[in-house]
Parts: structure tokens; sequence; C-alpha cells
């Protein structure tokens, strides 16, 4: 899971949200999406890669399970470089292993998205985001093959086609929980209320944020 810093995380609500909320939002998101991760029987390791580990290390404090905290390297800047020295770290202990990529602001998230994931067959298994044209979760069957990470604008149809330039047809899975993240006041408004409700539980500010009726 890469985790961004708790400064310039979620600048979309910045309108919104003040600095301190922005930076305790990241901090509940990412603890929710690493308890569920760590909450499925079928994910044997959870790794979370960032450029800010004091921060990383401050807001999963509180988490159950083993978490394993990775600091990306000031040299391999960005997402997908991030996810990079990831996989590389898995690939030094456990070749075979598959590999699942989950963003950290999935506020819905259960285990049982997690579990629908991995149950999916094929190589690559892509989760779209609500707009159908990001990708909020991903999984390798075959790591180490070299399947380039795309997320950022439009990763969806990116990853879909390095799939099929391999050969190998995506598998996809569609589900409340792996498509809605925490970016915007839209996605805001769409949340069931138990899931919002949550979310302001930890961070006040947020019920001030309007929703859909």
């Amino acid at each position: 899971m890469p985790l961004r810093d708790g400064r310039s995380g979620k600048t979309r609500l910045a309108g919104d949200l003040g600095p301190d909320d922005r930076s305790c939002l990241v901090a509940a998101l990412a603890r929710h999406v690493v308890a569920t991760l760590a909450a499925t029987d079928a994910v044997a390791r959870v790794v979370v890669v960032t450029a800010d580990a004091a921060f990383a290390h401050a807001a999963l404090g509180g988490v159950g399970g083993a978490v394993e905290i990775l600091t990306q390297p000031t040299d391999r800047p960005g997402l997908n470089a991030a996810l990079d020295v990831a996989r590389e770290r898995l690939l030094l202990t456990d070749a075979d292993a598959r590999l699942l990529v989950v963003h950290a602001d999935l506020p819905a998230l259960a285990a049982v998205d997690v579990a629908a994931l991995v149950d999916a067959a094929g190589p690559v298994v892509v989760a779209p985001d609500r707009t159908g044209t990001g990708t909020n979760a991903l999984l390798l069957d075959r790591p180490a093959a070299g399947f380039p990470y795309a997320f950022g604008p439009e990763s969806l149809a990116a990853h879909r086609a390095q799939a099929r330039r391999r050969g190998w047809v995506p598998a996809e899975v569609d589900r409340p929980g792996l498509a809605v993240d925490l970016d915007t006041v839209a996605d805001w408004a769409v949340l069931p209320a138990p899931v919002r409700a949550r979310v302001v539980a930890a961070v006040p500010g947020m019920a001030a944020l309007p929703v859909a009726v």
C-alpha cells in the first residue's frame, strides 16, 4: 500500500478542510485500509511504502497485526516508483507470492472486497474506481514478470493495455468498497452513511462537507 505524507495529500479537499484535518483524514483512511488488509485471511503480509516513514509510523501505530513500513528512496520519487521499490522487496523474500496493490484512501473497503480480488482468476486483476478511469487496486499473479505500474490519469486503460500487450486478459473486480476513494466532495457525497459516520468520528471536520440527499 502506497502512503503519502501528512502534508501534501487530499489537496482537492483544501477548499473545505484545513491542513490538519486533511492530514488526519489521510491517516484515518490509511489505518482503515491497513486494518482491513490485515483482517483478510488471504493476505499474508502488509507492506506500506512511503516517503515519510515518521508519518506512517504515527498514523499506523494503533493498527493491529504486523505491518512493514518501507521507506521510499529520495532518488526514486513518485507513486509508480514507490510500488517498484515495494515489489523489489517482495521478490527478495518471496518471488512466488502474488502481489496486491491497494490505495490508502478507500473508506468503504471491507475484507470481502479484498477476498474478491484475491479470488479472481488471471495474471492481472484490476479494480476500477467509480469513474471507470482509474485503478484503485491491482493484483499481479506474476509480480516477477515486470508488469509496469501506470497509476495516474487514465490508469485503468493503461493497465488493461499493458496486460493485453503480454497476451493476458485482465480480470476486473467492480465492487463499491473498491470503487470509491475519497479525493473530492463528490466522493464524500456518495459514501454510505455508516462509512461517513466512521470517518467523521476520526476527522470531525468532515461533518461539514455536503452529502447526497
